[in-house]
């Protein structure tokens, strides 16, 4: 009879925590930071986001703004529901699904990249973050600047009171993701879940 160590028994469970834990991560679902907790604010968000994904280049509302006013403005890529994006947008962005495999990512924008800064943004920055964590090496390697995330995503740029559209134009409304994560908005008349 082979004697089995309980290591290599624990070995799969470990490995399935493991992954698991990872997939919260990169879709966002922290469960150290939930938005009851005392001290949940989007600046305590945003410190989060930065330290779990300190290989994404963080970009604030102002320098964003700015680059958009630029002769080549930046890549924009919004990556939230087609229902959060149809409330409201950054004006150019085009959605992606925040499920989106980094091959097929780079297989329809590297090239379109080439040449240009790239940035990344959700509601507060945790599922574009890691979005572009796993496409940055390959928008590089097909030539993009830079690749950045919008820091506090769309709320913060929200709250900065900086233009959203929708499919009529410009609009003051933002999706709140959900009732919770929506009291991270500053001006709650302009939530809105749906057109």
């Amino acid at each position: 009879m082979t004697k089995t160590s309980n290591t290599s028994r624990l070995a799969p469970a470990a490995i399935l925590a493991a992954a698991a834990g990872l997939a919260l991560l990169v879709f966002g679902f922290s469960l150290s930071l939930q938005p009851a907790s005392t001290g949940f604010t989007l600046d305590a968000i945003e410190a989060d986001v930065s330290k779990r994904f300190q290989e994404v280049a963080q970009i604030s509302a102002d320098d964003l703004a700015a680059k958009m006013q630029s002769s080549k403005p930046p890549l924009l890529f919004d990556v939230r529901e087609e229902a959060e994006y149809r409330v409201s947008h950054l004006s150019g962005a085009d959605r992606v699904d925040p499920e989106t495999a980094a091959e097929a990512f780079i297989a329809k924008y590297g090239a379109t990249a080439a040449g240009r800064d790239v940035v990344f943004y959700c509601s507060v920055g945790m599922r574009s973050s890691g979005l572009a964590a796993e496409v940055q090496e390959g928008l590089v390697k097909a030539g993009a600047l830079s690749v950045a995330n919008l820091r506090g995503g769309i709320f913060s740029w929200h709250n900065a009171r900086r233009p959203l559209v929708d499919a009529n134009g410009a609009t003051d409304f933002v999706h709140p993701y959900n009732d919770k994560w929506g009291a991270l908005v500053a001006r709650h008349e302009f939530v809105r879940t749906g057109n």
